[in-house]
């Protein structure tokens, strides 16, 4: 029986941060990881889907530069060579993640399922592991919607999807959200023919509805079909083909494709823990922490997607480090998510940062929206990237900028410049006394800011070019 100063349970990115802070501390980790090695984001998220997307964001701007006068002839998809080269990069991430783990010698890697027996000690096989602090990060695990039918005829999920080296020339995605999304549009640039089916009235159901409803007219420029407001009654084989029976406001429609991708979220990985006898309260969402990421156990705490907060990479990490430093410091650290920026790589890309008109309205704040489109910026018009729109919401008092939401191109590097200003709670104004340069996609911000500060009381008025 060994015991530890901190045991992790699961090795993913929130685990290997708490880990990695607790050794800052001189402390000796156990990290415990049932397998495979890497995490979710390194082996079936964030890394692997990317690969794939910059392949068909490739094929997708090769069949039409002819608009910007480069047209591309006798294009060929090596989609073997695709997932052989997505399988190169990840095992390269494998690998570094694993030296980081090997090299430090103050962390004992333990590879197994872990089982609470008490607060202060978790069986591992056959080895009983005791520690004084614990952190859960254990990640998360798919949802299968309880459609009837749909494990009879079967389908694929996330995880298949990133692996399988052959296309079909059908696809059914159901889902609407950053998973369904991403890989929809990928597999549609790579000449399947995709289909759309989410059950709530709009894309990304948790932005406001016109990112949605953009989107969606977008994907559909692209040749997709997209399906809201969907009530399925039932999935079965229909020969070589898979039939998903549905109602689309309220009419019913019948769909065949050849295949089903399965893309409805995922949930706290939690079973198997045993988490009542460590006296740790959890909830379908996942487990019950506080600001300090600690939870009902005094001595244990939870980080990733196990908490169920946010499923975000950079979040699991956030929390993570938080976890591991709150264990052994007195100076406590507290989360706080006002600045957790959003990403879904399609394209256009969705980004944003901050509150949504909607959850503005629900915390009784006023606020002024304004916005601005890409077709009407001088650096998209010459790039052509002139799809989708910045919107911003600034408090109708103040000025202070309270959420900035971006459909377009280049969304994951431009919205950290609205990150850092709403970081120092600037209000419009300050955003405009900011000097831009031009031409740039950056300058679309001021637009939207000068929008606002004229309907505030003290406008301001930018020189022309």
């Amino acid at each position: 029986m060994k015991r530890y100063d901190l045991v992790v349970i699961g090795a993913g990115s929130g685990g290997f941060a708490a880990a990695r802070v607790a050794t800052g501390y001189g402390k000796k980790v156990a990290l415990i990881d049932k397998g495979p090695f890497g995490g979710l984001c390194i082996l079936k998220g964030c890394m692997p889907s990317k690969t794939l997307l910059r392949s068909s964001e490739l094929a997708h701007l090769a069949g039409t530069s002819k608009a910007l006068g480069v047209a591309v002839h006798g294009l060929t998809l090596d989609y073997p060579g695709i997932i052989s080269r997505k399988n190169k990069i990840i095992k390269g991430f494998i690998d570094y993640r694993w030296e980081e783990v090997r090299s430090n010698p103050r962390i004992a890697f333990i590879e197994g399922a872990a089982q609470f027996r008490s607060p202060g000690e978790v069986q591992v096989g056959a080895k009983v592991i005791q520690g004084d602090r614990f952190v859960i990060s254990t990640g998360s695990s798919l949802f299968i919607p309880p459609i009837p039918g749909l494990r009879e005829t079967g389908f694929i999920t996330s995880d298949e999807a990133l692996e399988r080296i052959d296309l079909p020339r059908s696809l059914a995605v159901l889902g609407g959200g950053a998973v369904a999304l991403e890989l929809g549009q990928h597999f549609s640039r790579m000449g399947v023919k995709v289909s759309i089916f989410e059950r709530r009235n709009s894309l990304l159901s948790r932005e406001d509805g016109d990112i949605g409803l953009a989107l969606a007219g977008y994907l559909r420029e692209e040749g997709m079909e997209v399906y809201t407001n969907v009530v399925f009654e039932r999935i079965s084989a229909d020969g070589t083909l898979k039939q998903v029976e549905a109602r689309v406001d309220g009419r019913p429609i019948c769909f065949k494709a050849e295949e089903i991708l399965v893309a409805t979220g995922r949930q706290a990985a939690l079973e198997k823990l045993n988490l009542e006898a460590a006296g740790v309260a959890y909830t379908p969402k996942g487990v019950v922490v506080n600001e300090e990421m600690r939870t009902t156990a005094s001595s244990i705490f939870a980080a990733g997607d196990a908490t169920g907060i946010y499923p975000l990479t950079h979040v699991a990490v956030y929390q993570g480090e938080i976890a591991g430093h709150n264990a052994f410091s007195h100076v406590k650290r507290k989360a706080a998510y006002r600045l957790v920026p959003q990403i879904i790589f399609t394209d256009p890309t969705f980004a944003k940062v901050g509150m949504t008109e909607r959850e503005a309205k629900e915390k009784g704040l006023e606020v002024i929206v304004a916005a601005y489109p890409f077709d009407d910026l001088g650096k998209a018009i010459c790039t052509g990237q002139t799809k989708g729109y910045v919107k911003m919401l600034a408090d109708a008092g103040s000025g202070e900028i309270l959420g900035v939401h971006l459909l377009g191109p280049e969304g994951a590097s431009l919205i950290y410049g609205m990150n850092v200003a709403m970081r120092f709670r600037a209000t419009v104004h300050q955003l405009l006394e900011i000097p831009y340069f031009h031409p740039a996609l950056s300058e679309i911000f001021t637009y939207p800011a000068e929008e606002i500060a004229r309907k505030l009381s003290h406008p301001i008025h930018k020189e022309a070019d």
